[in-house]
């Protein structure tokens, strides 16, 4: 007979008790119940060009990178994901942090097209002096850019297309092309048929016409300006290959080139003038340059340049005006007697003389001027916002006639005057604020760059020194100095090599 193994029925063992459930040991660490997807979390940035993952300790061992992968894809996260990093939160077990598991790719937009020049326009700018043993090197470069016929100026470079991107979510992100590029084409030049070259149309020499490249012939004068050339009046380039004898005129709509001595002469300039020779006045000689003024002295003469007055040599007894600097270098970097303005800097090796010889120097003249018209326009606007409260009084007045029924037509007509006129005023007073605002912005910003009067060796008593509206007369020896406005008055402060522009590299003044 088989042994009855079976188990015994619950209920039978105890007919009149209640039922007995069998019991099994709870283990330790119970598994939490779990669904796929529990324990991660992904978070997608607002530029969709990242993605971070969580994964939940707790979780941990239900997945794999490969299962991780897959949730990123089943969150539409198909571009950028980083296998490794993947792993990586296995094996550094970096659950509960958020890691960066996707990355998109930004576009990389095109560049845009450009000029490639084939000749040189920083000649244009001006070139370097070269000192070597004490002397100028005057032949190092020249500020003339001459070019033949058909001569090729520039190519075009043309744009890149770019390259698209693409953000985690795998739709693209378009990338912008290059812009394509244009010749600065002026007069004198001409243009390929496909578009592509640019071409001098003509003999003569480069120049900037605005923002524009051209090609203008020139006026070359061989041997010195006298009897027998008479008077020179070219509207571009003028060189001379000599000098301008005294009481002789040349006049020069571009830039002016002289190799020679200036006498008792006039010389004007729409552009830059270079004088290799230098210039001896003799207290007639007006020279006036609308860009610099390059030259190797200035003696006894009246001299104005709308830029830079550059001198290698020294500035004797002239009257000297600087649209910004003057600047005086050489071994006889020497200002002495005359007046000499500038709007920024004037810089020098010796200022004044040890004689005492009358020696002015002014700074920011032209911007003291453009504060006080300023001042002005406000005080301009202070009368009329006088008048026009005045005009809004009246309205006032007949306002209340008019709400009181004893407003006759008289009145009304004048009424609609008055408003008419404060209308016109405020609109007056507007534009006059908008004007004192932009001009007092800029003067504001000027007065920052004025660099004041620079001694680099000496500055002797005597020596009067003015800065917008401040006077300062120097009263003993001064070795190296800076004379600055700091806080409504001139001070003097210790120069350093180094300091200012006079240390920059300057203009030469070669002829071709």
């Amino acid at each position: 007979m088989n042994e009855d193994t079976s188990v015994p029925d619950r209920k039978a063992a105890d007919p009149t008790g209640p039922p007995v459930e069998p019991t099994t040991p709870a283990p330790a660490n119970p598994a939490p119940p779990f669904n796929w997807g529990d324990g991660l979390s992904l978070e997608v940035s607002s530029s969709q060009m990242s993605a971070h993952l969580q994964v939940e300790a707790a979780y941990a061992g239900f997945y794999t990178p490969d299962d991780l992968e897959r949730y990123l894809r089943e969150n539409q996260v198909v571009f950028g994901i980083n296998r490794r990093a993947l792993e990586k939160i296995f094996h550094d077990q970096s659950f509960g942090q958020s890691l960066a598991v996707a990355k998109g790719r930004p576009p990389r937009h095109g560049e845009d097209g450009r000029v490639e020049w084939q000749v040189d326009l920083s000649i244009l700018e001006g070139a370097a002096l070269t000192e070597r043993g004490g002397r100028v090197d005057w032949k190092e470069r020249h500020h003339v850019l001459q070019v033949d016929e058909n001569q090729l100026l520039a190519r075009l470079i043309a744009p890149t297309p770019g390259e698209s991107g693409m953000n985690v979510y795998g739709q693209e992100l378009p990338a912008t092309p290059g812009k394509e590029a244009r010749f600065p084409a002026g007069k004198g030049v001409r243009i390929s048929e496909d578009g592509r070259e640019l071409y001098a149309a003509l003999n003569g020499v480069v120049c900037r016409e605005g923002d524009k490249i051209s090609v203008t012939s020139i006026y070359k004068v061989q041997g010195d300006v006298s009897l027998e050339t008479g008077h020179i009046d070219y509207r571009e380039t003028v060189i001379i290959t000599g000098g301008v004898l005294p009481d002789f005129k040349v006049k020069a709509g571009q830039d002016l080139h002289i190799h020679g001595l200036v006498e008792a002469a006039e010389l004007e300039a729409g552009g830059n003038i270079f004088i290799n020779g230098g210039i001896q006045g003799n207290q007639k000689a007006v020279i006036k340059a609308g860009g610099d003024l390059v030259v190797k002295f200035i003696s006894n003469a009246r001299v104005e340049a709308g830029n830079d007055v550059i001198v290698n040599g020294a500035i004797t007894n002239s009257v000297v005006k600087a649209g910004r600097d003057v600047i005086v270098r050489g071994t006889k970097a020497v200002i002495v007697g005359g007046v000499i303005l500038a709007e920024k800097r004037i810089s020098a090796g010796v200022i004044g003389s040890e004689l005492g010889v009358k020696t002015e120097l002014g700074i920011g003249a032209d911007l003291k001027k453009r504060m006080e018209k300023r001042n002005e326009i406000l005080n301009r606007i202070a009368a009329l916002s006088d008048n026009y409260h005045r005009l809004q009084q009246a309205v006032q007045v007949l306002n209340r006639l008019r709400d009181q029924g004893k407003l006759d037509k008289e009145k009304a007509e004048m009424r609609l005057k008055i408003i008419r006129a404060g209308l016109q005023m405020q609109s007056q007073i507007q534009q006059l604020q908008e004007s004192a605002r932009i001009s007092g912005s800029e003067a504001e910003a000027d007065k920052k760059t004025i660099a004041g009067v620079i001694a680099r060796e000496i500055a002797w008593p005597g020596t009067r020194i003015t800065i917008m509206d401040r006077v300062y007369t120097v009263k003993t020896v001064t070795h190296k100095a800076r004379f600055v406005l700091l806080d409504k008055e001139i001070e003097v402060l210790a120069y350093k090599e180094g300091d200012g522009k006079e240390q920059e590299v300057t203009k030469s003044q070669e002829n071709p």
